[in-house]
């Protein structure tokens, strides 16, 4: 790809180009995504309920309105009320947590010691006299432990910008509501509307990058969802039968760990079973172990069904996507970047978009 016949110019347009393409993803993200995050949220609920609506006016011959408002009404309220029951939850265990923190960072200096004393005796027994003390010590690790400073007026700050943002929460509420209402039950009729906008060509892209968003990317973040979902059931399970404090908030931040790339599940539990073990909790190390393990055995199992579609990205640039979306975006970007950048090789592939400049260039070639 050669955008001017000088290399030194050509490498300075490319390096414009990829500035250019970066500004535009920090602006949309910062800026536009925001507002249309809810209006994504109502078209992915709206086809969620195709189906139902499809039954219910086919099978119960009803009207398509109605149809799609009493599945928008029942999906929306089953939604809500996981939501609201997951969030409470996790709520409680996160309050009930911070409360206990500080007996938690008494009770570590005490635990570190025992950890240290326990790695020294196995270094000893085993004779592993060209191992480094210092290497064997928390004390550097305990230092840079600082417990955190509990501020009353920035917690009263935080609570009342919290409900001065609950107007908008409700709006957007409505909002996502209705547009999965409408979309859903005048969908012919948007379609009609949408296509009479873009025309021909540009209803043709559309229904092109439909189509490859649901066999390729949609296909990958539901089965990526589903394996967060059946993570996150497993380390509840194994937590509660375990008799772990915070089960539910402890299986919630380990199953997004999971979903990580490079780092997985393995990056705290089996350091957490080997620090437990090293305490005398043999018990505990051996269930964080077999937890661990049966994890493993699952995932071998259901990954290859659930994942059929893979993103199609070298894994070198899925890295630099990921890493940059957290950059720019957050938790969210390490997903939604991915899929930018891979929606605009598609589209330079299928020629809609396109950095070669149509000169006598390549003729002379």
């Amino acid at each position: 790809m050669h955008l001017h016949e000088n290399p030194s110019i050509d490498l300075l347009l490319k390096l414009i180009y990829l500035l250019l393409i970066a500004g535009g993803v920090w602006l949309f993200f910062h800026y536009i995504f925001g507002w249309v995050l809810p209006l994504v949220i109502a078209y992915l609920l709206s086809r969620l309920i195709q189906k139902p609506v499809a039954f219910l006016q086919q099978k119960c011959r009803l009207p398509r309105n109605m149809a799609a408002f009493l599945c928008t009404i029942l999906t929306v309220g089953l939604l809500s009320w996981v939501v609201y029951f997951v969030l409470s939850r996790l709520f409680t265990e996160a309050l009930a947590l911070f409360q206990a923190l500080p007996a938690y960072l008494d009770d570590l200096p005490e635990k570190l010691d025992r950890a240290n004393l326990a790695l020294r005796q196995w270094a000893a027994r085993w004779h592993l006299s060209f191992i480094d003390p210092a290497l064997l010590s928390f004390e550097t690790l305990l230092a840079q432990i600082e417990p955190p400073s509990v501020d009353a007026a920035q917690i009263l700050s935080t609570l009342g910008s919290a409900a001065t943002g609950l107007p908008s929460v409700l709006l957007t509420l409505t909002f996502i509501l209705l547009g999965t209402y409408f979309m859903s039950g005048e969908q012919s009729k948007i379609s009609g509307f949408l296509a009479q906008c873009l025309g021909e060509k540009g209803t043709q892209l559309g229904r092109q990058l439909r189509a490859f968003l649901y066999e390729s990317v949609g296909k990958w973040l539901r089965a990526q969802c589903i394996l967060i979902c059946i993570t996150f059931c497993e380390l509840s399970i194994g937590f509660f039968l375990l008799k772990l404090p915070y089960a539910g908030l402890l299986a919630l931040l380990i199953a997004l760990i999971d979903a990580l790339p490079i780092l997985g599940a393995g990056a705290v539990l089996l350091p957490w079973a080997l620090f437990s073990f090293l305490l005398g909790q043999k018990g505990l190390a051996i269930g964080l172990g077999l937890l661990y393990a049966v994890m493993l055995l699952v995932r071998s199992l259901l990954e290859p069904r659930i994942v059929g579609a893979q993103l199609g990205l070298d894994p070198f640039v899925t890295l630099l996507c990921i890493y940059f979306g957290f950059r720019i975006a957050g938790f969210a970007g390490m997903f939604l970047l991915p899929v930018v950048v891979l929606t605009a090789f598609k589209l330079r592939e299928w020629g809609y978009v396109s950095l070669e400049r149509d000169t006598g260039l390549s003729q002379k070639k």
